[in-house]
């Protein structure tokens, strides 16, 4: 609670005694405002910190919507620094406080933030003209190929293997048409999927045998639970539900 001391002010001021005369309550707020007004620009400026994904020693930040590669010790512009990271989780310092913060984790700007408000992953056009974007599949580290033509999440069999999804098991055996002509494959539901801190869950997905897709492709049945809005260079998605 802020207290001013209306009394020594007007003193030091006495053209704000006649103002105050006429509008007290004006005044008022004029005062606590200006006194609070630091406050309200420190929080603005604070950064807002997600982990997108984790490795030994490094880890995928998305700050502020922009997405950096860092490493252990490093300080990034923003004054956020990674203390300690591994596969499972990270130790992230900022404002001199720390965090440990598992992948999907959030470090929030404002305490008390709406959280519907930060339901939106930003995809950055590479120079390659595709657009990529980092995240995990069943808590696994995956750079994506976001594939607006692909009706679901596409994996290929050398991948399922590494993120655990044992396809043979629980997949239904199926056909596959590709550019290249039909593949063998296996229709599975995938656990959970997290880019942007955003965890979906059951989410259908397709096993190519072989290496190909070389990225797993982030498909519709992903896709499609977001409203899209592709500007040519960034590409939003707005979580619907």
């Amino acid at each position: 609670m802020i207290k001013v001391n209306s009394h020594n002010t007007l003193r030091k001021h006495p053209n704000l005694l006649i103002l105050s005369k006429f509008f007290p309550f004006f005044f008022s707020f004029v005062i606590v405002f200006l006194l609070a007004e630091p406050v309200f620009s420190w929080a603005a400026k604070a950064p807002h910190v997600e982990v997108v994904a984790l490795f030994e020693d490094k880890a995928m930040l998305l700050i502020n919507k922009k997405q950096l590669l860092v490493s252990v010790g490093e300080t990034t512009e923003h004054g956020v620094t990674l203390v300690e990271a591994d596969a499972k989780s990270a130790i992230i310092e900022v404002d001199g406080k720390r965090r440990r913060v598992t992948l999907g984790g959030l470090i929030h700007s404002r305490p008390g933030q709406d959280s519907a408000q930060d339901k939106k992953i930003y995809v950055y056009r590479g120079p390659d003209d595709l657009f990529r974007t980092t995240g995990s599949i069943n808590g696994y580290p995956v750079s994506f190929l976001v594939d607006t033509g692909a009706s679901s999440i596409a994996i290929s069999s050398r991948e399922a293997k590494r993120l655990g999804i044992n396809y043979r098991l629980t997949g239904k055996p199926i056909w596959i048409s590709t550019a290249s002509g039909t593949e063998s494959g296996y229709r599975v539901t995938i656990d959970r999927v997290t880019i942007a801190g955003i965890t979906l869950r059951s989410i259908d997905g397709l096993v190519l045998e072989g290496n190909e897709p070389s990225n797993p492709l982030l498909g519709m049945s992903y896709l499609n639970r977001f409203e899209i809005i592709n500007d040519g260079q960034v590409m939003t998605l707005k979580q619907k539900y």
